[in-house]
């Protein structure tokens, strides 16, 4: 009898504006991938529906049991959350952030080559952070 080695869970911390910055990402790799969130609310079990889809339904989770207040901490005056999460999928979602970065750049030099804005830098940012954890 074969038996499943359990998912490994990782401890991320995140500011508030990191976490809507990931759940933003997540979103907009969900709709590339033709489907919403209601389509998730309509699904017994998301990972039926892929691998994005999946993981964007355990981040929403994860990101709701942070609204109990349960997981915060605050170091100087600023709040920050943590979130156990899949060490899988941290890949998946470092992608969506490279993902949503490469469509910020698109959108940068469509209106000019502009310098980049506060979600591009929060953006590198939380991508570099996650990326030592993978």
């Amino acid at each position: 009898m074969a038996f499943e080695v359990p998912p490994t869970l990782t401890e991320v911390i995140l500011s508030g504006p990191e976490v809507v910055i990931v759940e933003r990402a997540l979103a907009t790799a969900l709709e590339q991938s033709g489907l919403c969130t209601d389509d998730l609310a309509a699904s017994t079990d998301p990972e039926t529906l892929g691998v994005v889809p999946a993981v964007y339904a355990r981040w929403d989770q994860q990101v709701r049991r942070l609204g109990s207040g349960s997981c915060g901490l605050s170091i100087d005056g600023h709040g920050l959350l943590v979130m156990s999460v899949f060490l899988a999928d941290l890949s998946v979602v470092v992608m969506a952030l490279k993902a949503r970065l490469f469509d910020l750049s698109i959108r940068s030099l469509e209106e000019g080559g502009e310098e980049p804005d506060e979600e591009f830098k929060m953006i590198t940012t939380v991508i570099v952070r996650l990326e030592r954890l993978l």
